[in-house]
């Protein structure tokens, strides 16, 4: 199965989700990460999503989404086949 991760930057005024996969193909395991303005998004299509948690001490909106770590960042990064940043 192959890994994509998507990093969301930006806030849902801004539209950070539009380029997302609304269905997945079968073959493909999807995660999204929000970071920055991203992490304001209360509703993303994909069952992994995952917030930095730097950016939600900073200040910004409280997530439904688990928080995870720059490291867990740069390892999903790593692990993954493709890697896009909206």
């Amino acid at each position: 199965m192959k890994k994509a991760l998507y990093i969301v930057t930006k806030g849902p005024e801004r539209g950070g989700t539009f380029l997302l996969p609304r269905q997945p193909s079968s073959d493909q395991d999807v995660s999204v990460v929000l970071i920055q303005e991203g992490v304001s998004h209360q509703t993303v299509p994909s069952s992994h999503v995952y917030v930095l948690s730097d950016d939600v001490r900073s200040g910004k909106p409280v997530s439904p989404f688990p928080s995870v770590s720059y490291q867990d960042l740069l390892r999903v990064i790593f692990e993954a086949e493709t890697v896009a940043v909206l």
